[in-house]
Formats: structure tokens, sequence, C-alpha cells
């Protein structure tokens, strides 16, 4: 479990930017069952902690290396809570919600070996552009469109805060519907930037015949983008989106073999300039899945600097905060080395 040590007591932690919007519960699943019997009910506990398994490891190829028999033999101990929900209209069927203990599915893959990608995550900002025939619009917050729901929904079986843009006024004073066509990364990157959203993806889906669509997706904001093409059914392609993004996004954030190995790093935090800031910052640090343990070492009144004990190296780190938006580094390379295998890390905070 994490500890933070602390020299001053804070009474007040402001809630993260990343949890504001599109903030997914990565313990608990919904899955449909014919029956309330105890035989259905064991099989739905099973596959519900298996999308559990999905969303808190991050990436599909690790979950299908896992050791998946042995862990959803432990899937029944570490129910919370679960309800059984009505059947919606005659074609609806009944589901079975239920939510897992985060700290005991947290134990039992560490013990495993295998990784744990924590609450924290970069927001994906979705500009998604559909061609059918003579018929082009885009996907945006406003419009009821399937394709916004299909992208919502599997987005929430990743774990994965998304947003779509508003696209109005101001979104299309600096990006038209061909420069999203056309992939041309500079305005979209600039329209992206009003957004509170570290990563960008774009989908370009055109309807090749009846029930046959091709999609084209970049990917932006990782290390470098990523290009990838995908035919299917309308919602496979839209599904498949998400997928590879999220896949990427963790294979950098948490290593596929678990952060079990522990280092330690100092990080240093400049435009510290008020309590509210040092709340912030405390917040956004401890909730990092990397950090076990937080100490003070300077606090003043320009900047803060914090001793971090953490599950894998400080690589990991330093990549789930290019990711998010609390923190810019301060100054080229990773850090500095302060003292023979200890780095210090070097930011400062944005508004």
């Amino acid at each position: 479990m994490k500890q933070v040590a602390l020299a001053i007591v804070i009474f007040y932690v402001l809630p993260l930017e990343v949890q504001a919007i599109g903030a997914v519960d990565l313990y608990e699943a919904q899955v449909p069952v014919s029956n309330q019997t105890p035989e259905e009910q064991a099989r739905a506990v099973k596959e519900a902690f298996q999308k559990v398994l999905l969303k808190v490891m991050g990436n599909r190829r690790t979950l299908a290396r896992a050791p998946l028999a042995s862990l959803l033999e432990k899937s029944s101990s570490l129910v919370q809570k679960f309800r059984y929900n009505a059947s919606d209209g005659e074609n609806g069927a009944a589901t079975f919600w239920v939510r897992f203990d985060p700290l005991g599915v947290e134990q039992l893959l560490r013990q495993k070996a295998l990784p744990v990608w924590g609450q924290v995550r970069p927001t994906l900002l979705l500009w998604v552009a559909i061609e059918e025939g003579r018929h082009r619009y885009l996907v945006d917050a406003g419009a009821n469109l399937p394709a916004a729901e299909i992208l919502e929904e599997q987005a929430g079986v990743r774990g994965m805060p998304v947003i779509l843009p508003l696209w109005d006024l101001e979104d299309r004073s600096q990006l038209s519907f061909s420069d999203i066509w056309g992939n041309f990364p500079e305005p979209m990157l600039a329209a992206s930037e009003r957004y509170p959203a570290s990563v960008q993806l774009v989908g370009r889906l055109s309807r090749q015949s009846e029930d046959d669509w091709q999609a084209r997706w970049t990917l932006y904001g990782v290390d470098k983008a990523r290009d990838w093409r995908v035919n299917g059914k309308f919602e496979q392609v839209l599904r498949a989106g998400i997928d590879k993004s999220v896949d990427t996004i963790a294979a950098q954030i948490v290593p596929a073999t678990g952060n079990n190995s522990l280092s330690s790093v100092q990080v240093r935090v400049t435009g510290v300039t008020s309590f509210m800031d040092y709340a912030r910052l405390f917040s956004y640090l401890s909730s990092l899945s990397q950090v076990i343990t937080m100490e003070p070492v300077q606090l003043s009144r320009a900047e803060a600097k914090f001793r971090l004990e953490l599950r894998g190296k400080a690589e990991g780190l330093a990549t789930s905060i290019r990711f998010g938006r609390v923190l810019a580094r301060a100054t080229e390379g990773m850090g500095t080395n302060i003292e023979p295998n200890h780095m210090e890390l070097n930011y400062r905070l944005l508004p």
C-alpha cells in the first residue's frame, strides 16, 4: 500500500484534472447474465474480473501472456459488492454488476509480477472524421451519433478517459474537416490546445460497401506518431482505434513484465508559489502508480523538492508525467545526477 511522508498536514487537496473528465472506475465491470443461479454468478464474476484485469494491466498483449486461470481463481475472494440489474425492455438482457477490491487486485498482480496501471491516466482527445458517400461529418461532443457512443463505451472498457471535441466556432476557426481528413498535424494540434488532453487520436473512416469500412488511425502525443489501418464493420474499426491507442500508451508507461523493481529519484518543481500549488503538486505526484513513498526534501517560496521511492525506473515516472498536464520539463534531458545512482528530475508547475 502506498505510504506518503509529509512534513506538514494538508487539509485540502485539489481534484486532479485528468479525473475531472471521463474518469473511469478501473475496478468495476458489468456483464450480461441469463439467470441468478450460483453457477451463473460464478461465471459472471470471472468474466467481469477479466474485464477489470484488462483495465488495470492496460495492454491486451500483456493480459494474453498472463496466467489467466490462476488469476480468475482468486476473483470471487476479491469481490467487494455486486448487484443484478433488471433487463431493459423485451430485448434487453439482465446484467450483473460487480466491484472488486482495488488493493487486493493490485497485490495479486504484483505477486504474479504483472503490471499495475493506476487511476491517473492521460486523457485522449478524439478527432474522428467519417465519410459515407457524399455525407462527411465529424464526431463531436454535441452530436448524438452511434460512433460517439461506441468510442466512449470502448474507452470505458479500456479504462481510458476520452474527450470529443466541441467542434464549435473556435475549433472551426483553426481546423477544417479537410485538415482532419488529410491528417495535417499542425492545425489539429493547435486546435487541441484548448482541451485538457495530452494525447490526440485522429481517425478517418470511409465506407467501402454496405458493411465494410476502412479506418486510418494516427496517434499523436506518444514518443512518435503512430499510424495504422483497419478494415471491417463500423463498430469493429472504431473499437480497434481505441484498443490500439490504449495498448500503445500503456506500453510506454507500465513495463509488460511488471514494475516490482525499486528505485529512488528526487523531483524538483519550480513555480510552486502558494499552498494551493503545493497541495495540487503533492496530490498529483502521490497519485502516480510508480510512487510508493514520497518525502519532502526542501520547500521554499519558489520551488519544492521531494524524494520518491518508485516501482520501476525513473524513466517510467518521467513518461507518466509527460503524458499529464500538471508538470512540464524545466531543463533538457532526463535529469541531473545529484549522487551515485540517484537522479533529480526538474519540472515547472503548469497553471
